[in-house]
């Protein structure tokens, strides 16, 4: 049997699209194919479906969550219902009480295998986790310990886990990053939409996305180019940022440059999807990105990607130099823009094209690999790189 722990689904987060029953990017091919598995979701008491306290998922209600499903799963195994070589799969490594299942197992003589998503670790400097790393190394040791398998997108994040000593090279799979093309395709407009000489932002506007490194580069394009347009893009009601005065900044120069600096709050899928549509540019600043759906979903929506050659993009991208700028030079990041804006549509059209291609290639089959390593079936015809 396979138990599918999920994350909780936040419709402003990625979290609903990768975890909603049955729709979610995992188990919507599990459904598909007919694959028998059973979904353990958690409790959320009291809780919206709003961050409060975290950035990528709510800290308190995540610890609520995912201890109610180890609970649940206990008194599984307690009964009897969990079996040697039944496999547990969590969407998340950060699960709060995978220890107090493998003590269980321990106890009670029974040897399910367990992997888990990881996502970003504090071996990781560019991490918010980082500087809880005293005390937080230890804990992804020994959870790196006692899964059978940990599954990554990108093989730098793989090499930061076995320097870091979290787990052998061995335990760690790169199975590229879950993703379904085909759910994205259905909530993309109907109608072909005007290329807007236009570029999307879709990344947090915390810190290590280095939301002053974009300001600045879109003050020196605008001053050149008065007709592009910049569109800051968030599914959260209130655009936040963990810099205090980020969030200020921006929304300064959006008074200053009405027509040139957009804030868009509040969108569902939909309408960021519209906006993706009409941009050709999606545009990065993140020192740290290993889990990159904007990436994927611009790619798919006929965006242009401009990246920092810096880590995980070049992977990511074909490794294509046209796709990238020197890490925090705002001349080269302005110069790529630029480029792009000044061109024909030839260019970025045939990029995103490629860049389409190879997500169905490569991401939209990530669901199979990992299952086959969980199965511990042979990897016959998905290969990572084709």
């Amino acid at each position: 049997m396979l138990y599918y722990l999920p994350l909780e689904s936040y419709k402003e987060r990625y979290t609903y699209q990768l975890s909603a029953p049955k729709i979610g990017w995992l188990e919507r091919n599990w459904v598909a194919e007919g694959i028998p598995y059973l979904r353990i979701d958690g409790d959320r008491p009291g809780f919206s479906d709003s961050i409060g306290t975290g950035c990528v998922v709510d800290a308190i209600g995540r610890s609520v969550f995912a201890f109610s499903q180890v609970s649940k799963l206990l008194d599984m195994a307690q009964k009897g219902q969990v079996k040697d070589n039944d496999v547990i799969y969590f969407d998340d490594f950060w699960t709060p009480g995978v220890e107090a299942l493998a003590y269980a197992f321990h106890m009670l003589g029974i040897k399910p295998r367990m992997y888990a998503q990881c996502w970003a670790q504090s071996v990781d400097e560019y991490d918010f986790t980082y500087g809880m790393r005293d005390w937080i190394r230890p804990f992804e040791r020994g959870i790196g310990q006692v899964l059978s398998g940990i599954f990554v997108c990108s093989s730098i994040l793989k090499d930061l886990l076995v320097q870091g000593g979290v787990a052998s090279a061995d335990k760690i799979f790169v199975t590229g990053l879950p993703y379904a093309s085909d759910e994205v395709a259905t909530r993309l407009p109907l109608q072909p939409l005007p290329r807007l000489k236009q570029v999307a932002y879709s990344s947090r506007f915390d810190s290590e996305k280095n939301p002053h490194f974009y300001m600045d580069v879109v003050e020196r394009v605008i001053a050149s180019r008065p007709e592009a347009r910049f569109v800051i893009c968030t599914g959260s009601a209130v655009l936040r940022s963990n810099d205090d005065s980020a969030v200020p900044r921006l929304r300064r120069l959006a008074a200053l440059h009405p027509d040139n600096v957009i804030i868009r709050e509040g969108l569902t899928k939909e309408q960021y999807y519209e906006e993706l549509s009409q941009s050709r540019i999606q545009f990065n600043t993140a020192d740290q990105d290993f889990v990159s759906w904007t990436l994927l979903e611009a790619a798919q929506c006929g965006c242009y990607p401009i990246y920092p050659q810096f880590r995980s993009f070049p992977e990511a991208l074909r490794g294509q130099p046209a796709f990238m700028y020197r890490p925090k030079s705002v001349v080269s990041a302005s110069n790529a823009i630029i480029s792009v804006l000044d061109s024909d549509g030839s260019l970025w059209d045939a990029e995103a094209i490629a860049s389409r291609d190879w997500i169905y290639r490569t991401h939209d089959y990530a669901w199979r690999r990992m299952y086959d390593h969980m199965m511990q079936r042979p990897q016959l015809c998905y290969p990572l790189h084709p």
